[in-house]
């Protein structure tokens, strides 16, 4: 069960990293920028490597720290794998829609991380532009806490599992699925910026993240049926 939870994580993470580039694709290109303050042995692609750390990093914690509250009430339930196909499905469809643009279905969880945010926020700027590996990191641990419709439909995964451990391993899985995206946007900021943001691709793959959604709502799990 745990393996099919972390393939949809990664899914989740690799389809839906073309709404990153709105979200975190400024960041990035500032990240890949080469300052003539930097010194040369920080080198841009490693300044990325060092914000995503972080970043995954903060989305690991997040995910261990909702796990901590959610896995005992799961266990408690009746046919507790089947609710967590159920909830996680759902959330696969809301992203779906959000992603294709068709229904701006998360903008509430967003609007609920705000409040959060707006204290966190401060104290990522000074360490913008990231000129070494350790201000790229710190950069990305606060950034892992910005407001994001993609980041909280991972967290409703997540806060399905019977284990925080598991909890966050859902979210280090859904973090690495990002991972690709967001390191081609910096080396490739403008075309592939260009191309991601596309109305029928991001169509496409949001039909894709809905029919998965469905088949969880159904019942069936297309990677659970591999495992078996």
């Amino acid at each position: 069960m745990l393996t099919a939870t972390l393939l949809s994580a990664v899914l989740m993470g690799l389809i839906g990293s073309t709404h990153c580039i709105g979200m975190c694709g400024g960041i990035i290109s500032t990240l890949s920028t080469d300052f003539s303050g930097r010194p040369a042995r920080h080198h841009p692609l490693l300044i990325q490597v060092f914000y995503n750390v972080g970043r995954i990093s903060s989305y690991s914690l997040i995910g261990l720290l909702a796990g901590l509250f959610s896995s005992h009430l799961m266990q408690t339930l009746p046919e507790p794998h089947m609710i967590q196909m159920r909830i996680s499905g759902f959330f696969f469809i809301l992203l779906g829609l959000y992603i294709s643009q068709l229904l701006n279905a998360l903008a509430w969880l967003e609007s609920i991380g705000q409040r959060l945010w707006r204290r966190i926020e401060p104290f990522g700027r000074k360490y913008l532009p990231a000129q070494d590996y350790f201000s790229a990191l710190k950069l990305g641990l606060i950034w892992g806490w910005l407001p994001c419709g993609l980041v909280y439909s991972a967290l409703a995964l997540a806060i399905t599992q019977l284990n925080p451990l598991y909890s966050a391993a859902t979210m280090f899985a859904f973090g690495l699925g990002t991972l690709p995206t967001l390191l081609l946007v910096g080396h490739f900021a403008q075309h592939l910026r260009s191309l991601l943001q596309q109305r029928m691709l991001r169509l496409f793959l949001g039909l894709i993240l809905i029919g998965y959604g469905l088949s969880q709502v159904l019942g069936y799990s297309p990677f659970m049926m591999m495992q078996h």
